[in-house]
């Protein structure tokens, strides 16, 4: 069965979008700023053709690139695997003989999440091959990595008492591990406290003073309010992180069972995961049954820590490769 998978429409959109705002500032802005201010070229006639001459130019570049140079489409089939640019196929690789592996790069402004640069890798015995995944949604990525890399353990297959055994385990994960050091919380505990002790005792100077503006009394009060509520706020967001962390997760030949919910493989549409080889500051499981319902759980972080959440993650991955029907676990890749 063949299936494709390509950049998205959206993305393409966006980049045209950009591309026609972008061609006209740098059309005005060039000539002003390189032949009139810094050559001292004062002819309007030659800054108007320059103008004009680079919107031409620019404009081309821009549709050429959002329609035919830009895109990629990946073909797919049981034995191969080919990259299309454009109306050609520039690379064919059989599955038997190549790796395929991805790269996800997060990208920040100003330590705002931007966007995410997906890149595919193809290793044979003689190259790797790097390709931008350009204008690829985070979907259309998964979708795509979960064909050419699918997480499966060739070869194993449970047969018998002994292989049943070998996928079937239960994981015990620690949700108060989550939580914030105990020696941290103590020191922002004592903070927290001795910055309400002092606004009470500020407030009740204050009160007591007849010179007192009461405005003044006014912003201390809102500003204790504020305080409260942003710690309010924290304090619930860590209890709730710990309440959808599971106590525990078993994995068997037929059934994955989170806590006290129990679904059999058939129930399942896909199961999607973070690789264990992210090392940010959240793990997910994302279980999708065939009827379209979607129940998301925390795993913890990946980063290294002393007393981690689930501290047999990667096993955890391995053995759901193994015991759940081909196609069915993907890396989740955002």
């Amino acid at each position: 069965m063949e299936r494709v998978y390509s950049s998205g429409i959206g993305g393409r959109v966006a980049a045209l979008v950009v591309g026609i705002v972008a061609v006209p500032l740098v059309a005005i802005g060039a000539p002003l700023l390189l032949l009139q201010q810094i050559l001292h070229v004062r002819d309007s006639k030659l800054l108007i053709a320059v103008s004009v001459g680079i919107m031409i130019v620019g404009g081309l570049w821009v549709l050429v690139h959002v329609f035919v140079t830009g895109p990629i489409r990946f073909d797919t089939d049981a034995r191969s695997v080919r990259l299309r640019r454009g109306l050609r196929v520039t690379n064919e690789w059989q599955r038997a003989a190549t790796v395929f592996g991805s790269l996800v790069t997060r990208q920040t402004t100003n330590g705002i999440p931007s966007g995410s640069q997906r890149v595919v890798y193809a290793t044979t015995a003689n190259e790797r091959v790097e390709v931008p995944a350009r204008w690829f949604s985070a979907k259309a990525f998964n979708d795509l990595m979960a064909d050419l890399a699918p997480i499966t353990a060739p070869g194993v297959v449970a047969e018998g008492g002994q292989a049943s055994a070998e996928r079937s385990h239960t994981f015990t994960l620690d949700p108060q591990a989550s939580r914030v050091q105990k020696p941290l919380r103590i020191v922002i505990g004592v903070l927290v406290a001795a910055f309400f002790v002092s606004i009470g005792v500020f407030a009740v100077y204050l009160v007591s003073d007849d010179t007192t503006d009461p405005e003044a009394v006014v912003f201390l009060a809102a500003v204790a309010l504020f305080v409260a509520i942003v710690v309010l706020i924290v304090a619930v967001a860590g209890r709730r992180r710990v309440a959808r962390i599971p106590k525990s997760i078993t994995v068997t030949g037929s059934t994955l069972q989170v806590d006290g919910q129990v679904l059999y493989w058939g129930q399942l549409a896909s199961v999607e995961l973070t690789p264990p080889s992210y090392s940010g500051n959240r793990r997910q499981l994302t279980l999708v049954e065939k009827v379209g319902t979607r129940t998301g759980y925390q795993l913890g972080s990946g980063a290294a820590a002393a007393k981690p959440v689930f501290a047999d993650y990667a096993r955890f991955v391995e053995l759901l490769g193994r015991s759940a029907p081909e196609g069915t676990v993907r890396f989740d890749l955002r």
